[in-house]
């Protein structure tokens, strides 16, 4: 079956000889120099993002993209050698190819490979925009690789695969070493590699820095995140100022002691069942 729409695609290339200088581009191997483009591009776009300056976070992604495309590119290496297939106009002599016939094996393609690991890497790193026009020139590549007659259809659908499962699978192991690296160039004299950047996404404080205060006690019930977008904190008229003790000044736990009054304990959950605090006079 894919010899079949291989020759199926082969005649259709004979007929459309007006698109034959747009996807013999895309069957060399400078068309990888159109993804090494976007790439820079989308790097430049997170070295400036916004008024505090690059998103580190998402320049590590970026560092990924390219990173990723050499391991998959390396992966594939053994992966042609080990199946061997015979590049298609070997086989079918008929065939026309509209580019130099490439020496090696045919499975799988490793310009849809390298291509397909760019296009996830993109996608993955929240490069949105140019994710997408990246994902249209990988699609072009696989598809000029078997229009010039160069690979099999499942050649190409198969060096596409296994770049994006290679990008996909080892993203997760390597983000995080990524990120680190990149927040400490960020604070090196190398920084001028990534700029003063910043999170994504800015830290927000828990529901223990907005405490509400309730009656005139001054018991202090710490709130859920549930309850903490609808309530504001409350301090009622002359107040006594509450200083929080850290465990190694009283060696059991945090004691709120207001001043002229008696001391307020916050119960630990295992003793309180629920995790509220009892207060005592």
């Amino acid at each position: 079956m894919d010899r079949r729409f291989y020759l199926d695609v082969n005649r259709f290339a004979v007929r459309t000889a007006w698109a034959h200088s747009v996807l013999v581009f895309f069957a060399r191997p400078w068309a990888l120099v159109v993804l090494a483009g976007l790439l820079v591009l989308a790097l430049s776009r997170a070295r400036v993002a916004g008024f505090g300056g690059s998103d580190i976070d998402q320049l590590a992604a970026l560092v990924w993209v390219g990173v990723g495309a050499a391991v998959a590119y390396g992966i594939c290496q053994p992966v042609v050698h080990l199946v061997g297939r015979a590049r298609p106009f070997t086989v079918a002599p008929q065939a026309v190819v509209l580019v130099g016939r490439p020496a090696g094996f045919s499975f799988p393609n490793e310009h849809a490979v390298v291509a397909g690991a760019v296009a996830a890497g993109l996608w993955l790193a929240r490069a949105w925009l140019v994710a997408g026009v990246a994902t249209l020139v990988a699609l072009l590549i696989a598809f000029a690789t078997v229009y010039t007659g160069i690979a099999y259809p499942g050649d190409a659908a198969g060096g596409l695969l296994i770049g994006i499962l290679v990008s996909l699978a080892l993203y997760p192991l390597v983000i995080g070493s990524l990120r680190d690296l990149a927040h400490r160039l960020a604070r090196s004299p190398l920084k001028i590699l990534v700029g003063g950047g910043h999170h994504r996404g800015a830290l927000r404080p828990g529901p223990a820095a907005h405490p509400e205060l309730v009656g005139e006690s001054g018991a202090v019930r710490i709130l859920s995140r549930d309850e903490l977008g609808a309530v504001r904190n409350r301090v009622p008229p002359q107040a006594s100022p509450i200083r929080i003790v850290p465990p190694e000044e009283n060696g059991v736990g945090s004691i709120l002691e207001p001043e002229e009054t008696g001391g307020v304990r916050i119960i630990p959950p295992d003793e309180a069942g629920t995790g509220s605090g009892t207060a005592r006079s």
